[in-house]
C-alpha cells in the first residue's frame, strides 16, 4: 500500500507499511529467480530463503506460486492505463495515427517488462498464470476493438471487419516483433521497431491485394 488509503483518507499504519514493503519484497525475489531459473524450477522455499523469511509468509500473501506470478503482471498493468490514455477522446482521429501510437506503446511495454513477459509465456501451461495474462491481453483488445467499431462507423474501415481477429492479429504481429528482437541494442530496436510499426500499420490497412 501506498500513500494514504484511498478509501478512508487515512494514512497507512506503520503495520500496514511493513506488509506492503514485505509484498514488495517477495515480489521482487521472485521476479529475480523466476528471470534466472525459470518458473517451474525455482521452489518457494527458495524464494523464502533468498528473501530472508519464512516459507509460509509467501502463502500469507499469495495462496500459490502462481498467483505469485500472476500478481507481478497485476503490479505492471500500465500499459492498460496507458492504452486507455491513447484512445481517450480519438473517435475522430484516423486510424493509421492511432494505431501507430497504440503499437509504440505495446512494443515499449513489452521491451521495459522483457523479463516479465517472457516468464508469462513460458509458464503458459499454468490455468492461473495463463488466466492472469488473458485478462490483461483480453482488456487490451477490447479497448482498441471499441476505437476500430467507431471507426467503422465514421466509414474508414469495412463495415464486416471482424473485429476481434483484426485486433489479435495486429497485436500478436507485435509479440512476434519483440520475441525475435527483443535482444537488440537500444538504437537498433527503435530503428527496426518503428520501421515495422508503419509497415504493419500499411499491411494490416491495406492488405497484400494487388
Amino acid at each position: 500500500m501506498r500513500g494514504s488509503d484511498t478509501q478512508t483518507g487515512r494514512q497507512p499504519t506503520a503495520r500496514q507499511q511493513q506488509a506492503a514493503a514485505r509484498r514488495e519484497q517477495i515480489l521482487k525475489t521472485a521476479l529475480k529467480l523466476f528471470a534466472a531459473q525459470g518458473f517451474d524450477a525455482t521452489p518457494t522455499r527458495q524464494i523464502a530463503k533468498e528473501a530472508g523469511i519464512a516459507e509460509g509468509l509467501i502463502f500469507h500473501y499469495f495462496p500459490t506460486k502462481a498467483s505469485l506470478l500472476a500478481a507481478l503482471l497485476e503490479n505492471r498493468r500500465s500499459f492498460r492505463s496507458e492504452l486507455r490514455v491513447i484512445l481517450e477522446g480519438v473517435e475522430g482521429r484516423p486510424a493509421p495515427e492511432v494505431l501507430a501510437e497504440v503499437a509504440s506503446v505495446w512494443l515499449a511495454t513489452l521491451r521495459r517488462d522483457a523479463e516479465l513477459v517472457v516468464l508469462f509465456i513460458t509458464a503458459q501451461t499454468n490455468p492461473e498464470v495463463n488466466e492472469a495474462m488473458q485478462q490483461v491481453i483480453g482488456e487490451g483488445t477490447s479497448q482498441v476493438s471499441g476505437y476500430l467499431k467507431a471507426r467503422m462507423k465514421a466509414g474508414e474501415l469495412r463495415e464486416d471487419l471482424p473485429l476481434q481477429t483484426a485486433v489479435m492479429m495486429f497485436f500478436s504481429s507485435l509479440m512476434i516483433f519483440f520475441l525475435t528482437r527483443r535482444y537488440l541494442s537500444e538504437t537498433e530496436w527503435e530503428k527496426q521497431s518503428d520501421a515495422y510499426t508503419r509497415e504493419l500499420i500499411s499491411v494490416w490497412l491495406e492488405g497484400a491485394r494487388r
